[in-house]
């Protein structure tokens, strides 16, 4: 099984599950960034990025995501931490045309990552 047919779903559930399972989704699909990002590095940025702008707008102060349940902040971190490995300063640039709450989220967890 190709794990690139993995990935939509993965996003679909990591957007619309709750508590521990979207911690967990968040998770995989970091690890599939890292793995899918080398063949397919447009269908990972078409895909994913959706899933990180939707996490980093919608978490709290705290790391959790309104009526969610659980912290997301890890799961999230890790995200971020796996696109910027593979995509370097072009996550930062695909975050310009983002809203500033979520630029600053996303550095926030970069910085954290040196």
């Amino acid at each position: 099984l190709d794990n690139y047919l993995l990935l939509q779903p993965f996003c679909t559930k990591a957007q619309f599950l709750n508590g521990k399972a979207k911690q967990d989704m968040t998770e995989k699909l970091a690890d599939l960034v890292t793995e899918l990002y080398p063949r397919k590095p447009y269908a990972v940025e078409q895909k994913v990025l959706g899933v990180l702008w939707h996490l980093l707008g919608n978490m709290t102060n705290s790391g959790s995501l309104p009526g969610a349940g659980g912290n997301i902040r890890a799961a999230t971190a890790k995200l971020s931490k796996a696109l910027f490995a593979q995509m370097g300063h072009s996550l930062l640039t695909h975050a310009a045309s983002q809203p500033p709450h979520i630029r600053k989220s996303l550095e926030e967890f970069l910085e954290m990552a040196t």
